[in-house]
């Protein structure tokens, strides 16, 4: 961003048709152009044309400054508003009737600004930082600091016995323990009666996980531990039971 406001400084400095009103590239004609459906179109025509020659210097000028001070990171965050507030104005008046409208490059650099604000300058990296250290008063120039999230270590779990759990807990289920292992222990009786079928018990795994996922303080885990053994027994099960 830096190194694109600086070429476009230069650029409008150099050129000659920029400033001479008798050429097409004349910034007043480029004004009276955007001004066509502009939302600032009085503001342009009453203000900015009658002083074409002045704006278009503030603008070069403008430009070189803010992309000199964006590259060196010299009040980065001032430089970057002005930024902001200038490829802002051209997208209402330059390219607001680009269609479609991500045609028109400023509002991209709209976005590119506010990102380069919200972040701000690099420490150690910048002008600012050197600033910022020797006047206290300056410290707004830097972001504030990324303070480091203390993680306590994880305390150790007992091992749990072979009729416990083999399953991962979730986190919300593990204020529940008496209702996981009794989830537990009405899965290992079904298990019994599919000893030898390995396929029914890798099912009877993925349903036991699925069910402690749910929540076992939740009311509904009756439900559907009942409907399993129902359907294992073979036998009617009734909802309500």
């Amino acid at each position: 961003m830096g190194a694109t406001f600086l070429y476009a400084g230069i650029q409008h400095l150099t050129d000659q048709s920029y400033f001479d009103a008798s050429k097409p590239g004349y910034i007043g004609h480029l004004i009276s152009q955007y001004s066509v459906g502009s939302p600032i179109h009085d503001f342009l025509l009453g203000v900015v044309a009658p002083n074409a020659i002045a704006f278009g210097y503030a603008v070069a000028v403008g430009e070189l400054l803010i992309g000199a001070a964006v590259l060196i990171g010299l009040l980065f965050r001032v430089a970057v508003i002005a930024g902001l507030l200038l490829n802002f104005t051209f997208f209402l008046s330059a390219t607001w009737n680009a269609f479609p409208f991500y045609f028109g490059s400023d509002i991209v650099f709209v976005m590119c600004w506010l990102t380069l604000l919200l972040t701000g300058p690099q420490a150690h990296l910048t002008i600012d930082s050197r600033i910022a250290r020797r006047f206290s008063r300056m410290s707004w120039l830097l972001p504030a600091p990324i303070q480091p999230i203390a993680v306590a270590e994880p305390s150790p779990k007992p091992e749990a016995s072979e009729s416990e759990t083999k399953v991962s807990v979730p986190e919300r289920a593990k204020l529940y323990p008496r209702q996981v292992i009794e989830v537990n222990r009405a899965f290992e009786r079904i298990k019994q009666q599919f000893v030898s079928h390995e396929e029914t018990q890798t099912i009877l795994e993925f349903v036991r996980a699925f069910v402690i996922s749910l929540g076992v303080d939740r009311s509904d885990t009756r439900r559907i531990l009942g409907g399993l053994q129902g359907l294992v027994n073979r036998e009617t099960w009734e909802p309500d039971q």
